[in-house]
């Protein structure tokens, strides 16, 4: 029987997490509004126990995508969205618990703060002990994301405030907000295309908030990162920068110093030649990333000319970098005189 009273559409890929996926799925048959909720699961062709565990909660509102190929995280969100029901969505991954209030709480929050303009919300992510994860987040000009509390306890002070980036793992916004901006670019396979997504929304006009009104559970106690998402993140971040931000020249003092000491890091953490693939990577696909950057997708709604790729971002994100740039200039020319 189709359930005619959708109203929210939870959103997650799953690969191989039966260790997690559990935990997950039995936080979402307890929530407060389930009558309201579909679960839509794309799940990447895992390789162990994950789809018969979600078959153990198989409901009418739970939707099992099951894919014989990895989409990655950003085209698995996109399919599901399009198979979504519920006027608002939640993206998030296999490795959370919700509150049993979390969309109450979420859908007032949303009807309390909304005004004029489009809005995300990006609720905090905990890891246990109530330690940040994500609130809130600032997009640093080199193309990275980071939550600058991350690791602390989190206060008991209830705030909402806008932020630059809202979490792939926790992102509530309305569904035709999302298809509006043609949702995740699938260039990304995962990784950073929460960030892009974010910069376009913003030069879009949305306005994106964190709160700890209600929190999002991470199940594991803190974030690893391995080979393969060393090279996500890093390959990634080019990428994100050099679609959103125009001024890309005038940062090249910046870049010459940071690429220089994350060459000698990858020298003494052995991940040098993972360094080289994601600079090869990005020569070969040079073109591709150029298009990406002046492509109708990058700015998409009507509000927003294609002309004016960094009119709201630079001032943004880049703040007083600019000012630097020469003082950076002289100093690279001193560097080169003296080697």
């Amino acid at each position: 029987m189709i359930n005619s009273n959708i109203k929210i559409s939870i959103i997650f890929p799953s690969y191989n997490g039966e260790s997690l996926i559990y935990n997950c799925l039995k936080s979402v048959q307890n929530l407060d509004n389930l009558n309201e909720i579909e679960l839509i699961i794309v799940d990447n062709n895992s390789s162990d126990s994950t789809i018969e565990i979600i078959k153990l909660f198989k409901k009418n509102y739970i939707i099992l995508l099951e894919q014989n190929i990895n989409l990655g995280f950003a085209k698995a969100c996109n399919l599901a969205v399009s198979k979504a029901r519920g006027e608002f969505i939640f993206i998030t991954n296999q490795d959370v618990s919700f509150p049993e209030d979390f969309f109450t709480s979420l859908l007032n929050l949303y009807m309390r703060i909304k005004k004029d303009k489009e809005i995300i919300i990006s609720p905090a992510i905990v890891f246990p002990g109530n330690y940040i994860n994500y609130f809130g987040a600032k997009v640093h000009f080199l193309g990275f994301s980071y939550t600058p509390m991350m690791y602390q306890k989190i206060t008991r002070v209830k705030q909402t405030f806008k932020t630059l980036k809202a979490s792939g793992c926790s992102m509530f916004m309305k569904r035709s907000a999302f298809i509006e901006m043609n949702g995740f670019d699938s260039f990304f396979f995962m990784y950073h295309e929460d960030t892009d997504l974010s910069l376009r929304a913003i030069r879009n006009g949305f306005l994106i908030y964190s709160t700890n009104e209600t929190l999002l559970h991470h199940q594991k106690i803190h974030m690893t990162i391995n080979n393969f998402t060393y090279y996500n993140i890093e390959k990634n971040r080019y990428i994100v920068l050099y679609k959103n931000i125009k001024s890309i020249k005038a940062l090249l003092p910046y870049f010459i110093i940071s690429e220089l000491m994350l060459l000698f890091q990858a020298i003494l953490t052995r991940k040098i030649k993972l360094r080289l693939k994601i600079y090869r990577f990005l020569i070969q696909n040079y073109v591709l990333i150029k298009r990406l950057r002046y492509n109708k997708f990058n700015c998409e709604s009507k509000r927003c000319k294609r002309r004016d790729l960094d009119r709201h971002l630079d001032p943004i994100i880049l703040g007083r970098v600019l000012s630097n740039v020469k003082i950076l200039r002289y100093f690279l020319r001193i560097i080169n005189l003296i080697l």
